[in-house]
């Protein structure tokens, strides 16, 4: 549990004046209810914004939390089994059998991690040109003509601070929770919830299909 202390002021009584009384108070909040807290207030702005303001941000924000919090390590073993079994693939493409050649040594040395900083650096990078191409896409507008738009923002946008809220958490425990301060607090006690991301991911690009499909004969018609 994560306690704030605040002050709380008693207003004086109208008949006969007292002093104000400062009296602090302990509000507790758990890691789950601040996460949650955070995913209103992500899916209030993609409310006011719709989708259609906010999509790139979201693209760039599943991009980079499949890179450098989910990915790293993962992206490594691609290229290292990528680089082994080029002979073979270019033995089969040639029509040769690719079990009469013998596979590469890894292009990356096995166990190799990718430095934490690193990928953090790289996490608000990408993140951050997401947000300053967010207005030169096409499909960027702020209106909200479409019957679906406010709502579509409202899920984007929760699901937008979920992956940013996350990615810094796991950056956070990664580190040893070593950050001090109230945002290393807060940072420490979010749960760990990305076992559900790919699933949510998979999910968002579902609905993002369904609604190109059936948005092309407007897009059709219009052209």
């Amino acid at each position: 549990m994560w306690t704030v202390e605040l002050i709380r002021l008693t207003l004086p009584e109208l008949v006969v004046p007292q002093p104000i009384l400062l009296q602090a108070f302990t509000l507790q909040l758990s890691g789950g209810a601040l996460l949650l807290i955070f995913m209103v207030i992500g899916a209030y702005i993609g409310w006011l914004r719709g989708l259609r303001a906010i999509l790139t941000v979201t693209l760039f924000s599943i991009i980079a939390y499949l890179i450098t919090v989910r990915g790293g390590n993962e992206i490594v073993a691609f290229i290292n089994r990528f680089y082994q079994n080029a002979p073979r693939l270019a033995a089969f493409a040639v029509g040769r059998d690719p079990d009469t050649v013998q596979a590469l040594d890894p292009l990356i040395t096995p166990g190799f991690q990718v430095p934490l900083f690193f990928r953090f650096i790289l996490f608000i990078a990408i993140i951050v040109f997401g947000w300053v191409y967010n207005k030169k896409t096409q499909w960027y507008s702020t209106a909200r003509k479409e019957p679906l738009a406010p709502m579509l923002g409202l899920l984007a946008g929760a699901f937008t601070a979920l992956l940013w809220v996350d990615g810094l958490a796991t950056f956070s425990r990664e580190a040893g929770n070593n950050l001090g301060g109230p945002i290393g607090t807060i940072l420490s006690i979010i749960p760990d919830v990305g076992v559900f991301i790919p699933s949510l991911i998979t999910i968002f690009f579902l609905i993002l299909f369904l609604i190109i499909i059936f948005n092309l004969p407007k897009v059709w018609k219009a052209s």
